[in-house]
């Protein structure tokens, strides 16, 4: 058996990880002030291991992985962000905010250094950094800030609940292509 046969566990790991901040994002919307102070501090642990399981662990075959483990740690580095923009005041008696925005802007590097730039990665690299620039802004500046306005617009719209902003007005036909009906003209 080669190094390429053995199985990567530690995206078992990662995905019981994101199962468990799943369950407890949700939790965390209907629980009382006492349960919410233990949620944090758990929700904070695991965003920050699945984010150092993912840098720890790449290796040549990182751009070959699946779309839903990429989904999974920017998932974890925007609820990260999410919690310290809204408990940072809370979170900062436990936890060093600024090694926590730290994580989160490596993050973003390492995203942005998968594959070509035409790959997931650097896509969801942009979906970090535009929301860690927009939580957090106090905070060092991220390296990627050419993200413009109208990208990270974009960016919101199509995850609004991936992304914890306001539901997408479907209605509105912003995802429906503008083609017009092909009618052709008089033949000659």
């Amino acid at each position: 058996m080669t190094f390429t046969d053995l199985p990567r566990s530690q995206f078992v790991q990662m995905g019981f990880h994101f199962a468990q901040l799943l369950i407890y994002d949700q939790s965390l919307k209907s629980r009382s002030a006492a349960v919410r102070e233990s949620l944090l501090s758990e929700m904070v642990r695991l965003s920050a291991t699945i984010l150092r399981i993912a840098m720890d662990t790449a290796d040549d075959r990182t751009r070959h992985l699946s779309d839903h483990i990429y989904h999974m740690i920017t998932f974890a580095a925007v609820t990260l962000c999410r919690l310290m923009h809204m408990y940072g005041q809370q979170l900062s008696a436990t936890h060093d905010l600024v090694e926590l925005d730290s994580l989160v802007l490596t993050l973003v590097t390492w995203l942005r250094s998968i594959g070509l730039p035409c790959h997931v990665a650097h896509t969801l690299g942009d979906v970090v950094s535009a929301f860690h620039k927009k939580l957090r802004p106090e905070s060092q500046p991220s390296p990627f800030n050419e993200v413009d306005l109208v990208m990270q617009s974009d960016l919101l719209q199509l995850f609004p609940e991936f992304m914890g902003t306001e539901s997408f007005d479907w209605n509105s036909g912003n995802l429906l292509p503008d083609w017009a009906p092909f009618i052709q003209g008089p033949s000659t």
